[in-house]
């Protein structure tokens, strides 16, 4: 039977390689998608003949694999329906994207169940860098008007030597901010993770000032031609300070890559309009499958 190892940060350089196996911008294939939010979804991993597998408790779902990731899809599946047979579970899966849906469609009859509050908003990396055309005029007007309202305002690249203001700034933000959201809390607390522990993660990030104090910082990771936006979190009483950290972390991270991912909306409204404001040139379908078991002798 197949064994699985709770996902920590220990982990991270060991599951890290894997992602350029990934067959999608999802940001789920990802060290911040996966580490960040073990704890929340009970993220559980092995690892069969080079291949990566995830195993989660997703909400109401019960446990679900991820689609496998790595050199040897079609031997991992076999083995997660000859797990689930053993322990007489369902072999159902979570944050299928069409193609992982092509790819299990091959093997096995499927049902599939759309789960729109998981897509990921994905843009064109140069809409984001350029913010070009009438589309982005609102964008535009709101960066104007901090740049002249705050004329003090400056960039710092996140770094070792000043981290330490950034968690000051998300203690800050909590107390301000704070939703009625276990999903917020989840992140509030991996964000703190995240900053503490920079030297696993490896993230990538800047921040906001304004008179020498930050009002917002982004952090993320890229992923073959895919630019992630992990943490992004402004001072919403600033207008225009959300979209100057989102142009300026494009700007600086975004040059050669195609693709800039700024994740799910998690089901909040207020976040979905903010995502298509924006005007994402993909918004990445994900599926909850359930997989009919009797044909994985013939994968």
């Amino acid at each position: 039977m197949l064994d699985f190892k709770k996902l920590v940060m220990d982990d991270i350089e060991i599951i890290r390689p894997y992602f350029e196996y990934t067959r999608s911008n999802s940001c789920d294939n990802t060290i911040g998608g996966s580490v960040m939010w073990s704890d929340f979804f009970n993220t559980r991993y092995t690892i069969i003949d080079k291949t990566l597998v995830f195993i989660v408790n997703f909400m109401d779902k019960g446990e679900c694999f991820t689609v496998p990731i790595g050199e040897s899809i079609n031997h991992a599946l076999k083995q997660i329906c000859n797990y689930c047979k053993e322990k007489n579970i369902p072999m159902q899966f979570v944050a299928v994207t069409d193609r992982d849906l092509a790819c299990l469609e091959t093997s096995f009859k499927v049902e599939k169940t759309l789960l729109t509050e998981w897509s990921d908003y994905i843009y064109n990396a140069e809409d984001l860098i350029n913010l070009s055309g009438r589309k982005y005029h609102g964008q535009k007007n709101h960066i104007n008007y901090f740049k002249k309202t705050f004329p003090n305002y400056s960039f710092e690249e996140i770094n070792e030597n000043n981290i330490a203001e950034v968690k000051e700034y998300v203690i800050r933000f909590a107390e301000t901010e704070s939703k009625e959201s276990i999903l917020f809390d989840e992140e509030l607390k991996k964000t703190k993770e995240v900053l503490d522990n920079n030297d696993k993660y490896k993230f990538f990030g800047v921040m906001l000032k304004v008179d020498n104090e930050i009002c917002a910082f982004s952090m993320g990771e890229r992923v073959k031609d895919t630019l992630f936006a992990h943490i992004e979190k402004a001072d919403k009483t600033k207008r225009g300070a959300y979209p100057m950290i989102m142009n300026e972390f494009a700007k600086r991270y975004g040059v050669g890559m195609h693709y800039i991912n700024r994740e799910e909306n998690a089901g909040d409204k207020g976040l979905e309009n903010s995502k298509l404001q924006y005007h994402p040139c993909i918004i990445l379908n994900k599926y909850f499958v359930r997989v009919n078991c009797k044909r994985c002798e013939e994968v």
